[in-house]
């Protein structure tokens, strides 16, 4: 409960940074239309929050400030289009509460369709439950500030984890986002290095819930005989796992075709995944993640880096065998270098002398 009350608190001021507002000790109702969310206030901080029916794409909410200028118990219903007012009672279109808006026709109000909260049904109100709506009367006054607003991303850091979220909201009225304004936003935030290529991929599918964020981390390679090189290639971490790009084809017969992941159009394979497919190594320094072959030892001697692929072990070695007569070779091209088996090089008698060795992770 008291890690629920301080996302709230966050989620408000971040809520207020979006609209420009600033907090103010009072009791305040946001509405953010995409989320179908009306959210009480108080001091700052989130005390209540409610699911809403919005206005339709022909007759959407209106946005904006402003304040309630009424609230009516159990009121008449009287249709814009002339007719017969309706009597309070299960009928009334806008149950059993009404409270106005400064804007002049729009209000906050009960229903009789209950099965229309969370979906753009009304002529521009906003409707709530009658439970919720009466709960909703007795926490504010005449004079209330009303903000509505119309926010489909929300970026949220939790306050002691600091684990940073992105909620993405339906975009029902069609007014769209641009990466300028997300570029602004995470600028505001402080947040750099956001992984691109899974953001966008989450504002193409909004779910409403909060998703971690991913982050970039460059990708080098360390090798005993060049040793630390950039690749130019950039590695992700989301959901507390890291991802390494998936430079391959795509094959969905293959064996690990169900681990990889796909954002945007490019493929990207879990670094545990990976690790098992080559027996490399990593670490991290100052923001990078480090792949790094083991190196293989006869003795005391170093015979060079070394791939374990299919559960056979290869070497990179300058110092290949001479062969008098051209015979083909098995061998396996990675990172630009090139491993050939270790049976060929050292011959099946020695393989069990052989012994494996990982380059500290101290950079």
């Amino acid at each position: 409960m008291w890690k629920r009350y301080l996302c709230r608190a966050l989620t408000f001021v971040m809520l207020l940074s979006l609209i420009g507002a600033e907090a103010k000790a009072e009791r305040i109702v946001v509405i953010n239309i995409p989320a179908f969310t009306l959210y009480v206030y108080d001091d700052g901080v989130q005390i209540r929050d409610y699911p809403i029916s919005i206005g339709t794409e022909l007759n959407p909410s209106v946005l904006g400030e402003t304040t309630i200028i009424n609230r009516v118990i159990n009121p008449t219903y009287y249709p814009s289009r002339g007719g017969a007012p309706i009597a309070p009672g299960p009928d009334n279109p806008v149950g059993t509460r009404w409270l106005g808006l400064g804007f002049p026709g729009y209000g906050i109000h009960g229903t009789n369709n209950p099965d229309s909260i969370g979906s753009p049904a009304s002529s521009g109100c906003i409707r709530m439950q009658n439970a919720h709506v009466e709960e909703l009367a007795d926490l504010i006054q005449v004079g209330t500030p009303v903000k509505l607003i119309y926010q489909t991303i929300l970026f949220q850091e939790d306050p002691l984890l600091h684990t940073k979220t992105i909620t993405v909201y339906r975009d029902v009225y069609k007014q769209g986002v641009s990466q300028v304004q997300l570029h602004e936003e995470l600028a505001r935030l402080g947040w750099e290095n956001v992984f691109w290529p899974a953001l966008l991929t989450l504002l193409k599918a909004p779910t409403g819930e909060p998703h971690p964020l991913a982050w970039e981390w460059p990708l080098e390679i360390y090798s005993e005989r060049q040793g630390l090189t950039a690749t130019g290639l950039v590695a992700a971490e989301w959901n507390g796992e890291y991802y390494v790009p998936f430079d391959l084809p795509f094959d969905p017969r293959s064996d690990i075709a169900f681990d990889t992941v796909k954002w945007g159009e490019e493929y990207h394979l879990p670094l545990k995944v990976y690790l098992e497919l080559t027996g490399f190594g990593y670490s991290q320094a100052q923001g990078k993640l480090i792949l790094h072959s083991p190196v293989v030892y006869l003795g005391e001697k170093s015979l060079g880096q070394a791939l374990i692929f299919q559960d056979e072990l290869y070497i990179n070695t300058v110092d290949r065998p001479l062969r008098l007569i051209p015979s083909p070779l098995e061998a396996i091209s990675l990172w630009g270098e090139i491993y050939q088996p270790a049976r060929v090089l050292v011959g099946t008698e020695h393989l069990d002398q052989l012994r494996l060795e990982w380059p500290s992770s101290s950079w």
